[in-house]
Parts: structure tokens; sequence; C-alpha cells
């Protein structure tokens, strides 16, 4: 006995149904650009780092970095000196920071449901948020200031979801 339902993952042939490993990808998404649009929302609220809390930082990183000297971890000091100069200058650019990133966000959710809905669209939309949220942080900071790890791993992650969603391109309309 076949029941009647609305919903247009049940009324497609077999052969249109949403994939499920996309239905994977696109929550996934979902999940991970919405907890960070939660928190640049959050964080754009909060407003930028006051100068105390900065110092109070840069002290804190100060004492890591020296105990790493001791230790001769000298190539952990250099990744914390940059870190600590890429915080000041997005501390420094802030607002600009803040809205570049919702922007970047909002073209992950949307190119991520429009995946969702089967629009090829969506896949373009994403590889932009992708290539953005790699390349972003160079708006702000100096490149000799952002660690490459940051940017390697940021990459790697991009690279792995645009191509586990190209697989899905021929679903795409």
């Amino acid at each position: 006995m076949e029941t009647s339902n609305n919903s247009s993952d049940f009324n497609l042939p077999e052969s249109n149904k949403r994939p499920q490993a996309l239905k994977i990808l696109c929550i996934l998404t979902f999940v991970s650009a919405g907890l960070s649009m939660l928190s640049s929302i959050f964080n754009l609220l909060g407003g930028p780092l006051s100068p105390e809390v900065m110092e109070e930082q840069k002290v804190e990183m100060i004492k890591m970095i020296d105990e790493l000297k001791s230790l001769e971890m000298h190539s952990f000091v250099t990744m914390l000196e940059q870190v600590q100069r890429m915080t000041e200058s997005i501390n420094a650019h802030f607002f600009a920071v803040s809205l570049v990133s919702i922007a970047v966000i909002s073209t992950g959710l949307f190119g991520a449901w429009m995946m969702w809905k089967g629009k090829k669209i969506g896949f373009h939309l994403y590889i932009i948020y992708s290539l953005f949220s790699v390349i972003q942080l160079y708006f702000f900071v100096s490149p000799a200031d952002i660690p490459t790890i940051v940017i390697v791993w940021n990459l790697i992650l991009a690279a792995v979801f645009v191509i586990l969603y190209s697989r899905h391109l021929k679903w795409l309309k």
C-alpha cells in the first residue's frame, strides 16, 4: 500500500532521488557553515577586542613563545609569532573581516541549499565559497603573517568537499 506524501523527495522516480552521499555532504555543510555563521554573528555583535584584552593575549603568547624557544621548537615559535600578528591585524579590521566572513559563509550556505534543491549553480557557488574561504584572510592580513598550515589545511578541506560534491554533478540540473 503506497502512501501519498507532498515531499518532492518521495514523489520523484527512483533515478531522480537525491543521492544519499549528496544529502550527507549538504548536511555537513549546513552544520559547519551554520555554526560558523552563528559564531561570526556573535563575534560581530561583541565587537573587536579591547586594547587591554589584546595586551593580555600578547603577554600570554610571549610566555608561550619563550617556553617554546627554551625547548628549541623554532618552527612553532615562528608560527605563534605569525598568529599573534594575524590576530592583531584581524582585530584592527574587525568589522570588515566580520562582514566579509558572513558574506562568504552565506555564499556557501546558499550554494549547498541550491545543490540540495538539485541546482547545478549551487556547485559553482560552493566553489566560489571554497576559494574565498581560503583567500579572505589575504584581504586584511599580510601574507607573511599567515601561517602556512592555516592555508594548507583550508585548501585541503575545500578541495575534498569540492571533489566530493563534483561527483554529483550528473544529478544536478
